[in-house]
């Protein structure tokens, strides 16, 4: 379900309402419970849609959550790889919603209160976005008691994990309330235990912290209790940023069939350049995901058919020319 972009003004956020939250109260007679939202952020490939994947499958049958997908590019992958009915699942792609996308952020959500009705909405957000600026969008007092705040859950990447590099990690730790420290089976007990120091230098004191590989986590882990109040809420706004600034994002696509082999290559020579990328390969043999990050390249047959190839790259902007020449020439081969 793509969520549409129907405002232009930031005083067109109260239109949105279709009726206060004290009139509704008047017409059914008694109160709904509201929503309780939590932001799952976390650096580019740190593991943030396998989290999700995990928390969904091990909830509750009767619980009703809600998915919102903000992706920096153009082509939503993380909404198709999420195990989610496709009503379930809104996408946000083409921006931040920290950063230019937050009159969106605030229409989706009310769409969503008005149309589904969830007690739970999970908004997975970019991994160049900065989770305490959703949080505040997501508790806004526009939406007058509907919404509460869970918590910022962050996935951090143990193996990869470069603050002098990428200075957003560090800023994406400094208010969350829980910290999923993912990928630990690639490190020996020596890495782990100063992965675990640099995570503590950087979160507040009353942080959760949960370790885990390949995105275990579950639902009654972190989504039994809010979090919000305790850390969040005290926190002082770290100032305007655009945490975007200097990424760049290259979106692919191709309608024929393609040899994995031919693309491949690439990634070996341009690894050391490409931040994040991951996408859906269509072959002669089936459909082919594809995954890339720090921990390098993945490929398995994809658990649904795609009818064409979609890959997104997010690199620097300075590379993204000549990375993004490549890949399109081997796309365009026949």
């Amino acid at each position: 379900m793509k969520a549409g972009r129907p405002l232009a003004a930031l005083g067109q956020w109260r239109d949105l309402l279709p009726g206060s939250h004290n009139q509704r109260i008047e017409e059914t007679g008694k109160a709904n419970m509201p929503t309780i939202v939590y932001i799952i952020s976390g650096f580019l490939g740190s593991g943030k849609t396998t989290v999700i994947n995990s928390i969904i499958d091990s909830a509750p049958s009767d619980i009703r959550i809600i998915v919102l997908v903000n992706e920096f590019g153009n082509i939503s992958i993380d909404a198709k790889l999420i195990k989610a009915n496709s009503d379930r699942i809104v996408d946000l792609s083409g921006g931040c919603v920290c950063c230019d996308m937050f009159i969106e952020l605030i229409s989706t959500i009310t769409f969503v209160l008005e149309t589904h009705k969830p007690e739970v909405i999970l908004i997975e957000t970019t991994g160049l976005a900065i989770p305490q600026e959703v949080a505040r969008l997501a508790a806004s007092p526009f939406f007058e008691g509907r919404v509460v705040l869970g918590g910022i859950i962050t996935v951090v990447n143990a193996a990869g994990m470069d603050f002098e590099r990428y200075p957003l990690m560090r800023e994406q730790l400094r208010e969350t309330d829980v910290v999923v420290l993912n990928k630990v089976d690639l490190l020996d007990a020596g890495k782990l235990e100063l992965a675990r120091e640099k995570v503590r230098q950087s979160i507040p004191s009353a942080c959760v912290l949960y370790e885990t590989s390949f995105g275990r986590i579950q639902y009654g882990e972190v989504l039994a209790k809010r979090y919000h109040g305790v850390v969040t809420s005290q926190a002082k706004p770290s100032g305007k940023m655009d945490s975007t600034s200097g990424f760049s994002t290259i979106c692919l696509v191709r309608d024929a069939p393609l040899l994995v082999d031919k693309v491949i290559p690439l990634y070996k020579k341009h690894g050391d350049k490409i931040i994040r990328s991951k996408g859906f390969l269509l072959t002669e043999k089936g459909t082919v995901e594809l995954q890339f990050s720090t921990d390098g390249i993945q490929t398995k047959m994809a658990d649904k058919p795609m009818q064409r190839t979609e890959i997104v790259l997010i690199v620097r902007e300075e590379d993204r020319e000549l990375i993004e020449g490549d890949f399109r020439r081997v796309l365009s081969e026949r």
